[in-house]
This record gives structure tokens, C-alpha cells and sequence, in this order.
């Protein structure tokens, strides 16, 4: 399945960013003639054809592969990962445009629902033709006529259209709510994981810089190893190979469960750091802020394990299964009968009738079933990409190492907060004030930069 996906030269929206939208010969001379609302037209027509483009060569991949079905639920899962989608301001523009109705009816035959409802809809559509041929076989003569296979009322339809649309709603109400409360988990995880960094780094004294470091690192592996611990097929000593040393590796990938392996990691580092015991003092409101340290960034690693409770809640408990039964064979049967009701009304208009209907119902819940186990959809793996950037960052310019280098380099630009408030304060400004100073006054003239320099 993996060459099937390299084959179709799949590609993420971050991929796409680094990559320039091209154009072809044609298009870049318009763009020399046409104003910049125009060429913003061009590239963003550009784009979808590409990913059209890409989507089709999937597809021709997945047909060249004998392993592989051209449709159905192998397609339908390799096509999952094409979901995990993060906008930008670009793609925000795109998804608003009033272009939009024009461009997903024309891609409605590459659309993932389409391709992962083949088998349903096909069957539809295979039973209305056998419906107008029997009818029109039996209306020449060729055929007995059953009075039976008339369903010239529509009452039926009418006394059931509203259970079975209570069904959809409450099937995607359901399914969204579970991909929602996933997606907030996940922002909950970057949230406190730049929280428990800040504090570390803040409050673990710079005498223990491999306390700091350990903290900064296994911090980034707890939201990589809840991804492999959500998701199948993943290589957890792949992701986290380039982050933890092979001997604590060793003992992660030991573990049975790893994200609560991290946790408890993360509470030893805690446990031996030198972190701020002081007694509340009445006469300084922030005397509690250190006191307090060990507590609150313990009270982050509660939060950690409570997500990982509940993602593996929702992972491990569905909704329950007799909705999702009773709606497949509510509709089944529903669109089954349609045909039979629709032939003396609508005589051969009867097909496409059926084949659209059907594919707007059976695409509602199609659509709830994809979502309702959000972490295959979700971009994860942008998700703990993201973590690590801030934590890194956070070490960069926080942490023992990073304060260290930041000396030794004056002309940085990168100066740790600490360096900033020691330049105001009147014991360390004659020396930390001149420093700033200096690291401003080389940055503009090193990049013709006007920059503001703190003075005591």
C-alpha cells in the first residue's frame, strides 16, 4: 500500500507549501499581462488541477497493482491519509471562494466518498435498470405484469423519510462530536506541552542543564509515541530515533504502554530536579509563583494522561453498534424500494434519480462513519511537528545550553527572556544592559534593521 501511495505522489498541504505552485508556459505569460487578483486565480486553478492530477495517478497506481482494488475499502483507507489536512491563510481564501459550488461538482467523480460508496451505489443503480427493463419488457408484452412490483404510493416513503433522516443527523451529530472532542485533546497536548517546557526550563535551575535537556526531549516524545499508540502501522523508533538516546529508546520501546511510560519519565525528571520549595510569603504576591512550581507542572502531566484516557476512549469505544446496523439496513431497504415507486412517474428519469439520491444519502453517513474514528484523519504527525518546533525553540533560547551560547554570541538575535528583564534591573544593567546593547546595535547594522535597545 505504501508504493501504491508514493506511485500516486501524494502530498500534504506542507508539502505543497514548500513546493511553488507552477505554472505552464501559457499561464506564466498571462501573468505578466494579467493584475495580481487574476494571477491568484490562475495558480489557485493551478492547484486543484494538481491535486486532481495526483488523485487520478492513485488511482491508475492502485489499478497497476493487482494487490490493491481500483475501489473499496483498501482504496477508501489509503485515501484516509489524503484527509489529514491543515489550512492555511491560502487554503482558508480557497475554501470560502464562491468558486467552490462550480469546483466540487466538477470533481464530484474524484471525490472519496464517490469512490468509497462504489459498491452500494452500484448496486442501485444495477437494480433500477433491471426495474425499468422489466417494466418496459412487460409493458411490450414480452413479460407477465405483477401488479405487486407497483409501488405506485408514496405514503411509505413519506412515513419513513423522517425516522431515516433523525438516523443521518444523529449518526453524523455523533460521529462530528467525536471528531471534535479528539482535535481539542490534541490542542490541549500543544497547549501544555509548551506550558511544562516553559516551567521546566523556568524553574529546574540551570546547575542541572541534563535535567532540563531530558525534560525537553521526552516532552516531544509523548506526543509521538500517543501517535503510534493511536494509530496502526506506525514506527515509533523511527520517530523518535533522531530525539532520545538509544539506551532510553531501548527502555521506551520495552514498554507496554508508552505514552504512560513517558508520563512516568517525565515525573522522575520532576522528582529530581531542584525545583522552588519556598513558603508563600504574605508580604510578596509572587513568592507563591515558585513555591507552587512542582505542583503545577505536575498538574500538566495529569492533563497528559487524561488525554491519553480519553483518546483511547474514543478509539476503543464506537457509537453504539446498533445505530450504525439499523441505519445501514434502514437505508438499504429504503433505497432498494425506491426504484420500484419512481418508474411510473418518472419512466427512464427514474435512474439518475435513484443513483443521486442515493449518493447524497448514502454519502451523509459514509461521512459519519469516516470521522467517527478521528485519529486516522487527523494530521497528527503536523500536530507533534509543531511540539517539537516549540519546545525546541523554548530550549533554544531558555534552557542552561541555549543561555550559555547566547553569551558566548552576543550578535544573536535569539536572547533568552532572562536576558532581557537582567538588562533592566538596576544590579545587572551596567553589564547585561550593555550587552543588549551591543546585540542590537550589531543586528542593525548587520541587517540595515532599525531595533530597539533597552536602556537603564
Amino acid at each position: 500500500m505504501q508504493s501504491v501511495l508514493a506511485a500516486g505522489g501524494v502530498q500534504t498541504p506542507q508539502m505543497m507549501q514548500r513546493q511553488p505552485v507552477g505554472l505552464s508556459g501559457s499561464s506564466r505569460l498571462a501573468a505578466r499581462l494579467l493584475p495580481a487578483g487574476r494571477v491568484n486565480a490562475l495558480r489557485a486553478a493551478s492547484a486543484a488541477a494538481s491535486q486532481a492530477r495526483q488523485r487520478a495517478s492513485l488511482r491508475v497506481a492502485a489499478a497497476a497493482d493487482p494487490a490493491v482494488k481500483l475501489s473499496g475499502d483498501e482504496l477508501k483507507e489509503a485515501n484516509r491519509k489524503a484527509m489529514r489536512t491543515v489550512f492555511d491563510f491560502d487554503l482558508w481564501k480557497r475554501h470560502r471562494s464562491s468558486s467552490r459550488y462550480w469546483r466540487h461538482i466538477t470533481g464530484i467523480f474524484e471525490s472519496r466518498i464517490v469512490s468509497g460508496l462504489a459498491a452500494p451505489l452500484a448496486y442501485v443503480m444495477t437494480l433500477s435498470s433491471a426495474v425499468a427493463a422489466y417494466h418496459v419488457l412487460a409493458e411490450a408484452g414480452y413479460l407477465m405484469e405483477v401488479p405487486d412490483l407497483k409501488l405506485a404510493s408514496n405514503a411509505p416513503f413519506g412515513l419513513t423519510s423522517f425516522a431515516l433522516s433523525l438516523l443521518l443527523v444523529f449518526r453524523t451529530n455523533s460521529s462530528y462530536g467525536r471528531w471534535d472532542e479528539a482535535r481539542k485533546m490534541w490542542g490541549l497536548v500543544v497547549n501544555r506541552s509548551r506550558d511544562f517546557v516553559r516551567q521546566g526550563l523556568g524553574y529546574i535551575p540551570d546547575s542541572q542543564p541534563e535535567l532540563q535537556n531530558m525534560l525537553c526531549r521526552w516532552t516531544i516524545a509523548y506526543s509521538r509515541s500517543l501517535v503510534c499508540h493511536l494509530r496502526p502501522g506506525e514506527n515509533l523508533e523511527a520517530e523518535l530515533k533522531e530525539t532520545l538516546p538509544p539506551h532510553e529508546l531501548k527502555a521506551l520501546l520495552a514498554s507496554t504502554h508508552r505514552p504512560n511510560y513517558v508520563v512516568q519519565v517525565l515525573t522522575a525528571v520532576l522528582k529530581e530536579a531542584q525545583l522552588p520549595t519556598a513558603a508563600p510569603n504574605n508580604r510578596d504576591s509572587t513568592a507563591v509563583v515558585p513555591a507552587g512550581a512542582a505542583y503545577r507542572m505536575d498538574e500538566n502531566l495529569t492533563v497528559f494522561a487524561d488525554v491519553t484516557g480519553g483518546c483511547e476512549r474514543i478509539l476503543r469505544t464506537p457509537i453504539p453498534l446498533s445505530y450504525t446496523r439499523h441505519t445501514s439496513r434502514f437505508m438499504m431497504i429504503w433505497l432498494t424500494l425506491l426504484p420500484f415507486t419512481l418508474w411510473d412517474s418518472c419512466r427512464w428519469a427514474m435512474l439518475p434519480i435513484a443513483g443521486i439520491v442515493s449518493f447524497l444519502l448514502l454519502g451523509i453517513e459514509e461521512i459519519g462513519v469516516s470521522i467517527e474514528e478521528p485519529f486516522t484523519i487527523l494530521p497528527l504527525e503536523v500536530i507533534s511537528r509543531t511540539i517539537e518546533g516549540n519546545v525546541k525553540e523554548l530550549q533554544k533560547t531558555h534552557s542552561a545550553e541555549g543561555k550559555a551560547a547566547a553569551g558566548a554570541a552576543p550578535e544573536g538575535d535569539n536572547l533568552s527572556a532572562q536576558a532581557l528583564v537582567d538588562a533592566v534591573l538596576p544590579e545587572a544593567g551596567s553589564s547585561n544592559g550593555a550587552a543588549l546593547a551591543a546585540a542590537s546595535s550589531n543586528g542593525s547594522s548587520s541587517n540595515g534593521v532599525n531595533r530597539i535597545v533597552i536602556k537603564v
